[in-house]
């Protein structure tokens, strides 16, 4: 077993393990949240990891509270996006946070991912953190981004193939093209124009 503060520790500067960390702990956290249970110390040395995995065992400050209130609930979720932040900027907190440092990244974090490191999602997680106080769990953020990201590529390719199969037909580089998006409008067209002629060579 290892802390939770000396695993971050190890992996200060590695943007990817901090980032499964702070999953694995934010999913750890809902799990509590949906069982009636908050955490009360965030201190991460107090916090045990058992087989580089959280478990209900990792956290020796629980609050049983039956029908957690949402307001302990947002307070878990901002604690742990503190320690997260702290983690990115390779500060690790140990209960004592300097609360000034944390509010000088807090209220300038455009300036702190100059490099790019740090995932874009996670920056824009802790912007709807921090700046605009929507308090949500990370996972539950991360995996709405990559659903509308995934939602607005497959709309981009499907006009872009919608696009180019009517500038083919146009063109005539696509036969299959032509006939599937003009061959009926023609055919339409043509039986009306028939219709007419008969109507009044016959008819009249």
């Amino acid at each position: 077993m290892i802390s939770f503060y000396d695993k971050l520790i190890d992996n200060l500067g590695n943007y990817e393990e901090i980032t499964n960390l702070l999953v694995s702990f934010d999913h750890m956290l809902e799990l509590l949240h949906n069982n009636g249970l908050c955490i009360y110390d965030f201190n991460p040395k107090k916090i045990i990891m058992y087989d580089n995995k959280f478990t209900y065992n990792s956290f020796n400050d629980l609050i049983n509270d039956i029908g957690v209130s949402e307001n302990m609930k947002a307070l878990n979720i901002y604690q742990l996006a503190k320690i997260g932040l702290m983690a990115y900027n390779n500060q690790v907190i140990d209960g004592k946070m300097n609360q000034e440092y944390f509010d000088f990244i807090k209220d300038n974090l455009h300036n702190f991912n100059a490099n790019g490191q740090i995932p874009e999602e996670i920056m824009e997680y802790y912007g709807e953190i921090f700046e605009r106080l929507n308090i949500e769990y990370m996972n539950n953020y991360l995996m709405e981004k990559r659903q509308e990201k995934n939602g607005n590529q497959n709309t981009n390719v499907m006009k872009k193939s919608l696009a180019t199969d009517i500038g083919r037909a146009y063109a005539k580089e696509d036969n299959n093209a032509f006939v599937s998006i003009l061959f009926i409008p023609t055919l339409i067209t043509l039986l009306y124009l028939i219709g007419l002629i008969v109507y009044f060579v016959l008819i009249k």
